[in-house]
């Protein structure tokens, strides 16, 4: 549970007016949407999401958990160093410090997506002691896995600056609603805003870094992973960035494929997710 030690600071965003509380972790000021009481259950985004993709997840469990979902270090409103270390040990840590700073020393439910399927299996895998029970949706974790065509884009040094500082809503659109048909303009919208300049350059930065070979020396840990906790995927068939073949290599038997879901399922299906979710909770008692 969380105690009263947490070092923030409320601040004013000067776009929306908006008083917002910021945590301290290591060197990032981290925003961190917290709501409801009970065991923590931790929601990690993926790109280009910010912790409100969580939202009606948030709405649906905080009357029986503590909701915890952080923007990422380079996303959304969490500010972070320009040279922030995206490597798998440091992100990994980064959410160990994130927990200490919230005074959160029992272990948490996570439940997690895409890049924030990354930052999470890293924190799972080298802290099994610290995870109750584990989601896992729509993400890679494989030293074979080619990037999407968007990602390889990013990693090219020049050729990635232009395609991602030119992109504008019109092309952003347009890859969403390809791997996701059902998504909402709103929901797009949402995900568009976000996307400033700041937030662009350091998406570039986490694609250069996150090279899939760096994933060999960690991929036998991940097969063991449901030993310690109640671990499930759920993955959305239409995904054109993830495979639905990947849903199988989690070292778990209980993988959940949603035949009209692309790569956000928990918007896309939202009430079967959060079963899904409730269900897995359960069973680690």
């Amino acid at each position: 549970m969380a105690g009263h030690n947490t070092h923030y600071q409320n601040s004013l965003n000067d776009e929306t007016g908006e008083i917002m509380t910021m945590y301290d972790v290591g060197q990032s000021s981290v925003y961190v949407n917290i709501k409801g009481k009970g065991e923590p259950l931790l929601f990690l985004h993926g790109v280009p999401d910010t912790s409100e993709v969580w939202n009606d997840a948030i709405d649906t469990f905080s009357n029986e958990y503590q909701c915890i979902a952080p923007d990422l270090p380079g996303f959304g409103r969490t500010q972070s160093p320009r040279n922030f270390e995206y490597s798998l040990e440091n992100l990994a840590h980064f959410i160990d410090q994130l927990l200490s700073s919230l005074s959160i020393t029992d272990g948490v439910h996570m439940v997690i997506h895409d890049i924030g399927g990354i930052v999470g299996l890293a924190f799972a895998i080298t802290h099994p002691d610290k995870v109750k029970s584990l989601t896992i949706m729509d993400t890679t974790f494989f030293s074979d896995y080619k990037w999407h065509a968007m990602a390889k884009t990013w990693r090219k040094p020049i050729l990635g600056e232009l395609a991602m500082y030119l992109m504008r809503h019109k092309q952003f659109s347009a890859a969403m609603k390809k791997s996701a048909p059902t998504l909402t303009e709103s929901q797009i919208q949402s995900n568009y805003d976000s996307l400033t300049l700041r937030n662009r350059r350091m998406i570039l930065r986490f694609y250069r870094t996150l090279d899939p070979i760096i994933f060999k020396r960690w991929e036998d840990q991940l097969q063991t992973l449901s030993q310690h906790y109640p671990t499930q995927v759920i993955w959305g068939k239409k995904d054109t960035f993830l495979p639905v073949a990947l849903s199988k290599r989690f070292g778990t038997d209980n993988v959940h494929t949603l035949e009209n879901s692309g790569h956000w399922p928990m918007l896309e299906q939202a009430k079967k997710v959060h079963q899904l979710i409730k269900n897995n909770i359960l069973q680690a008692g």
